[in-house]
């Protein structure tokens, strides 16, 4: 009888938790980094959510440089407790914005109610600039969405 009580008493917890995290657009949490797949982009997308995402090239020529900007984008997300998403376009095999992503790769951008609202887009960055940039943009699309 005793075993009941607590496996009870866990189902409820675990049921309460489920339910508690269903549905919340999780921006500014724990720093919590999510791979999306293809499926998962496009209903972040349809379904109006929020948050960052940032898409990563197919091309295998640019992975220790996107290993860098991921790397930063890590670091300001625990700082700043921000969650955001990443989207790897190698997984697709054509373009990914022949298949409904409209954001570029090499970007990391701040969705709002599923529509690109800031972008920070590091082609046009120097690898130098790229930490305080990261940090600029995640301040500046917290201190925008504050208000």
């Amino acid at each position: 009888m005793n075993f009941r009580k607590v496996f009870n008493g866990c189902l409820v917890l675990f049921l309460v938790l489920i339910v508690s995290t269903c549905g919340i657009d999780r921006v500014m949490e724990t720093g919590e980094v999510t791979e999306l797949d293809l499926k998962e982009v496009k209903s972040f997308i349809a379904d109006k959510k929020t948050g960052f995402l940032y898409v990563n090239s197919a091309y295998e020529s640019r992975e220790e440089e996107e290993a860098f900007y991921i790397k930063e984008i890590e670091r300001v997300a625990e700082a700043e407790k921000i969650d955001f998403y990443i989207f790897d376009a190698g997984t697709v095999d054509k373009d990914h914005t022949e298949l409904g992503v409209e954001q570029y790769s090499r970007t990391f951008v701040f969705y709002q109610d599923g529509e690109m609202k800031e972008e920070l887009d590091f082609s046009d960055i120097s690898e130098d600039d790229v930490p305080s940039e990261v940090e600029k943009f995640v301040q500046n699309v917290k201190k925008d969405n504050e208000k």
